[in-house]
C-alpha cells in the first residue's frame, strides 16, 4: 500500500489539474465568444436601429395609416404561423452548442437533418392552408375592400418568405450554436441594408406596401443564401442528408422543441396581443397607431437583444462542457448576473430618452401628430425594459435544459391580461387603444417582476446583490436624461421640425457621451472596464492611436 499511495496522489493531482484546465478552457471559450459575438451583435443592432428609424416616417409619407396598419397586421399573422416551426430553432441552438462542446458531431448532423426533413413539409403545408383559407384570413384582419387586392399579394408573399426562412433557419442556428453569432450578425447586416435600399426605392416609386413586401423578400433571400453558404464552408463537420435522420433526434425535437413551441405560442400572443385586440375591437387603423407607438421601444429592445442572443449557446456550452464539475453552477450564476446587469444598462440607455422625451421625439421623427401616441410610447417603453430584464433568466435556463421555467413568466402574464383587459373596458366604458395598451403594458410589468424574483431564487442571487448590480445601474440613465427633457420639449414646440430635430439629436449625443463617461467612472468595476476596453480595442484597434512604446 505504501508503494501505491504516491501514485494515487499523483493521479488525483493530475486529474484535478486536467479538470481545472478543461474548466478554464470552456470558460475562456465562452468569454472570448461572448466578447466577439456581443460586439458584433451590438454593432449590427445599432445599424438596424438606424435604418428602422428612417423607414416609418418615409413610408407614412407615401401610404395611409390604414395601409401601414395592414403591414403590421400581416406580421401578426406571420408571427402566429411561425409558431409551427419556432420550437426547432431553440433546439438547434441549444443542442448544437452542447454537441459542439462534447465534439459529438454525428449527433449534431442527425439533429440538423431530422429537423429539415420535418420543417420543410410542415412549412409547405402551412402555406397551402393559408392560401386555401385566405377569405377567412381577410375577414379576421378586417381589411377594407379597397385594400384587399394589395393585402392578398402582400400577406401571401410575406407568409411564403417567412416560412421558407423558418424551415431553412437551421444553417443560421448552426452558426449560432458553434459560437459564431458574429458571423450571423454580419449576414443579417448585409440583408437589412439591402432591404432598406429597396424600401426607399420601391416605396418611393409608388409601390406602397407591395414595395415593402418585395424588399422583405430580397432581405430574406440574401439571409438564407449567405447563411447556407457560410455554414457549409466554415463548419467543417456539417453534413446534411435524409439518411442521417434518427429517432433520437426526433424525440429531442418533439420533447424539448415541444416545450419551446408552447412557450413561443405564449410569447407571440403576449407580444402581439395589443394589436390583435385593437384590430378586432377598434379597427385596423388602431393597429397602425400601435405600430408607430411601439416602433422606438422595439428598437430599444433590439439593442439589448444583442446580449441575449449570445446567452443560450453560451449557457449550453458551459452546461455541456462543465457538466458535473463544481464550477458549473458558479459559472452560470456569473453569466446570469453579468448578463442581467449589461442588458438592463444597455436598455435603460435608450429607454430613458423615450420615457422622458416622447412628445419631442415623435414630433421630429414622424412629423405628424397622432393622438395618444406619446402616452403609448412611454408605457410600452417601460414594459419593454421590464420584459428584457427577464431575458437573461429565460435564455440561460433554456440553455441549461430548463425551458419550462419560462412558464413562470408567461402564465402570470396571461392571467394578468385576463384581468386587466376587461378592467380597462369597465373603467373607460368602451374599447380604446389607450385602454388596451395600458392593460397589456401593465400586465407585462407585473409578470416580469414576478419572474425576475423567481429567476433570482433559482440562481441563488440575493435581492441586495440584484439591486446593487442590476437595478440601480439601470436607473442611472433616467436621472441623466431628465436633465435634457425640458430643453427637448422647448425645441420641439418653438422651432421648426428640422431645426428641432438637429437640436434634439445634439442633446442625445451629449447625453450619450456623458453617460458613457459617468458609467465608466462610477458604475463599472475595474474588471468590467478592462473587458469593454479589450472588446473596443479588438474591433476598432486599427482606427485608434496606438500607445507609445515605454
Amino acid at each position: 500500500m505504501s508503494e501505491t499511495q504516491p501514485v494515487t496522489e499523483n493521479q488525483a493531482t493530475e486529474n484535478h489539474a486536467e479538470e481545472s484546465e478543461v474548466t478554464e478552457n470552456h470558460a475562456s471559450t465562452v468569454r472570448n465568444a461572448l466578447s466577439r459575438n456581443i460586439a458584433a451583435s451590438t454593432l449590427a443592432q445599432i445599424g438596424y436601429m438606424v435604418t428602422r428609424f428612417f423607414i416609418p416616417p418615409f413610408v407614412l409619407a407615401h401610404v395611409t395609416l390604414e395601409a401601414y396598419g395592414l403591414w403590421s397586421a400581416a406580421f401578426i399573422l406571420v408571427a402566429y404561423i411561425g409558431i409551427s416551426t419556432m420550437g426547432l430553432s431553440g433546439v438547434y441552438i441549444k443542442y448544437i452548442a452542447e454537441y459542439s462542446a462534447r465534439r459529438e458531431f454525428s449527433k449534431a448532423n442527425s439533429l440538423i437533418s431530422t429537423g429539415l426533413c420535418v420543417s420543410i413539409p410542415a412549412c409547405a403545408t402551412v402555406f397551402a392552408c393559408v392560401w386555401w383559407f385566405w377569405p377567412i384570413v381577410v375577414d379576421w384582419l378586417h381589411i377594407a375592400p379597397g385594400l384587399r387586392a394589395d393585402a392578398k399579394e402582400v400577406v401571401l408573399l410575406v407568409v411564403a418568405v417567412f416560412l421558407a426562412s423558418m424551415s431553412l433557419s437551421v444553417f443560421h442556428d448552426a452558426l449560432v450554436g458553434v459560437q459564431r453569432s458574429s458571423t450571423v450578425n454580419a449576414i443579417w447586416a448585409v440583408s437589412y441594408v439591402v432591404e432598406t435600399i429597396l424600401i426607399f426605392t420601391l416605396v418611393g416609386m409608388g409601390r406602397g406596401i407591395r414595395g415593402l413586401a418585395e424588399a422583405f423578400l430580397a432581405r430574406m433571400l440574401v439571409d438564407i443564401t449567405l447563411s447556407l453558404l457560410v455554414s457549409m464552408s466554415t463548419i467543417k463537420w456539417l453534413r446534411v442528408s435524409p439518411l442521417l435522420c434518427s429517432r433520437e433526434a426526433g424525440r429531442i425535437l418533439l420533447n424539448f422543441g415541444g416545450v419551446v413551441q408552447l412557450q413561443s405560442l405564449l410569447a407571440v400572443t403576449l407580444n402581439s396581443i395589443e394589436r390583435v385586440l385593437a384590430a378586432a375591437l377598434v379597427g385596423i387603423q388602431a393597429t397602425g397607431l400601435l405600430e408607430i407607438s411601439e416602433k422606438l421601444p422595439n428598437m430599444a429592445s433590439s439593442l439589448a437583444m444583442s446580449f441575449l442572443s449570445s446567452f443560450v449557446p453560451a449557457a449550453s456550452y458551459l452546461h455541456g462542457g462543465l457538466s458535473g464539475t463544481p464550477e458549473q453552477r458558479e459559472s452560470i450564476r456569473k453569466l446570469y448576473i453579468k448578463g442581467a446587469r449589461y442588458v438592463n444598462l444597455a436598455t435603460a440607455t435608450i429607454c430613458a430618452v423615450l420615457v422622458l422625451m416622447p412628445g419631442p421625439l415623435l414630433a421630429v421623427w414622424i412629423g405628424k401628430h397622432y393622438e395618444g401616441a406619446a402616452y403609448l410610447m412611454v408605457i410600452f417603453t417601460l414594459a419593454a425594459q421590464m420584459n428584457l430584464m427577464t431575458g437573461p433568466g429565460t435564455s440561460i435556463l433554456r440553455g441549461i435544459g430548463h425551458p419550462t421555467e419560462e412558464f413562470h413568466y408567461n402564465i402570470p402574464n396571461v392571467v394578468a391580461l385576463g384581468l386587466s383587459v376587461p378592467l380597462s373596458y369597465l373603467v373607460l366604458g368602451k374599447w380604446t387603444v389607450l385602454g388596451i395598451g395600458t392593460a397589456v403594458a401593465g400586465s407585462t410589468i407585473v409578470a416580469a417582476i414576478y419572474f425576475v424574483m423567481h429567476a433570482n431564487r433559482l440562481m441563488n442571487v440575493t435581492f441586495g446583490r440584484y439591486l446593487k448590480s442590476v437595478f440601480l445601474p439601470g436607473a442611472f440613465p433616467y436621472v441623466l436624461a431628465a436633465l435634457f427633457a425640458v430643453p427637448a420639449n422647448f425645441a420641439a414646440t418653438h422651432l421648426n421640425r428640422w431645426v428641432a430635430g438637429g437640436c434634439i439629436a445634439g442633446m442625445i449625443g451629449v447625453y450619450v457621451v456623458l453617460l458613457v463617461l459617468l458609467v465608466g467612472r462610477f458604475i463599472l468595476e475595474t474588471g468590467e472596464r478592462l473587458w469593454f476596453q479589450a472588446i473596443i480595442q479588438s474591433k476598432l484597434g486599427k482606427f485608434l492611436p496606438s500607445s507609445p512604446p515605454v
